[in-house]
């Protein structure tokens, strides 16, 4: 973004970067996003705003030397009415590339609906009602947690773990919505001011949710609700080949359909859970792991400079990172909330 303290153009960002055209689309526009980059003049430049150019300040110094506020982290909130539908949602959520709307009235936040709400509505809900004739109201999250603009980040971190959630939406001191900060934005932060602190093995997951490539995708969002997961790894011989996630469903959501009756369930799922029968139907019925996931994953080594994993998490607008041994054996994983966990450790002991 340093780049754009004076106005340039896209190819200028993609020959000074080295980036392909889709790499430099997608970074615009989460810069834009953020608020930290606009469009500068008729030709389609792009400036650092504001609130970009003090970001750049900041970013310069030594992190030891100051601190960031909750706001200089944040980004721009994505939210709809409580009397729009699901499908709204849904659809928001794709075109804009978030995983959670903020819902508001009168510019004040009074719930949140996430990629996690919708899969689980998918399953739970014995409903006949499409998805655009249910409202965002029914299935979206009242006891949102919010936080005061100026808020120091080790504020935003703990209150975060404590309550185990992704995000925080900014209030100003009138209580009115001024931006969201989400694990992402803290995980960029970490990629940037702290190198050389952790290595990858230090605060991955080793317990990981795995599947192979032929199963069912009414089974793998099972999988992702009954251990409240977002992404399931795809492995043949504890290799990692794929991974699938929420997103990965969310355009194919809609042809899910519960049914009560009978049907044979993966060998993955608990017998606890034999009450929750499905039946694919017609196209599901034969989608599976393979078909849907994002194949060839990046993956880490468990050697790797944790910052460098959250560097290829940003970069790649990724939520997880197989980690893997020297053999390429899959032996955890590395999530935004592990980084979290670390960035929250770092900050409480100064």
């Amino acid at each position: 973004m340093g780049l754009a303290t004076e106005p340039l153009t896209k190819k200028k960002i993609q020959e000074e970067l080295s980036l392909s055209h889709q790499q430099v689309r997608r970074y615009t526009a989460e810069l834009v996003n953020r608020g930290l980059l606009q469009y500068f003049g008729p030709s389609g430049e792009y400036i650092a705003t504001a609130k970009g150019n003090l970001y750049l300040k900041k970013k310069s110094i030594h992190y030891d030397n100051f601190l960031l506020d909750a706001y200089d982290v944040s980004r721009e909130i994505i939210s709809l009415k409580p009397s729009n539908t699901l499908l709204d949602a849904r659809n928001f959520m794709i075109r804009y590339n978030v995983s959670r709307i903020v819902v508001s009235e009168d510019q004040r936040p009074i719930g949140i609906i996430t990629e996690k709400d919708i899969s689980k509505y998918l399953y739970d809900s014995f409903t006949e009602k499409k998805l655009y004739e249910i409202m965002i109201k029914e299935v979206m999250k009242k006891n949102l947690v919010t936080i005061n603009q100026n808020s120091e980040i080790k504020n935003c971190t703990r209150l975060m773990l404590k309550n185990n959630i992704s995000s925080l939406v900014l209030l100003d001191d009138e209580g009115i919505q001024n931006g969201i900060i989400t694990k992402s934005d803290l995980v960029e932060l970490y990629a940037y001011h702290f190198m050389n602190k952790y290595l990858s093995k230090d605060w991955m997951t080793k317990k990981v949710h795995t599947v192979d490539l032929y199963e069912n995708i009414h089974i793998i969002l099972l999988l992702m609700n009954i251990h409240k997961i977002s992404r399931l790894i795809v492995v043949e011989n504890n290799k990692p080949l794929g991974i699938v996630t929420i997103r990965d469903l969310l355009p194919v959501g809609f042809l899910f359909r519960r049914d009560k009756s009978p049907s044979i369930l993966s060998k993955n799922v608990s017998s606890k859970y034999l009450e929750q029968r499905y039946i694919p139907t017609r196209l599901t019925s034969m989608l599976v792991a393979k078909d849907v996931m994002m194949k060839e994953p990046i993956t880490v080594s468990d050697k790797t400079d944790l910052a460098d994993a959250a560097k290829i998490m940003t970069r790649n607008g990724i939520s997880g990172l197989p980690v893997v041994n020297s053999n390429n054996k899959l032996v955890g994983i590395v999530t935004k909330t592990d980084i979290v966990k670390a960035l929250d450790k770092i900050l409480h002991v100064r």
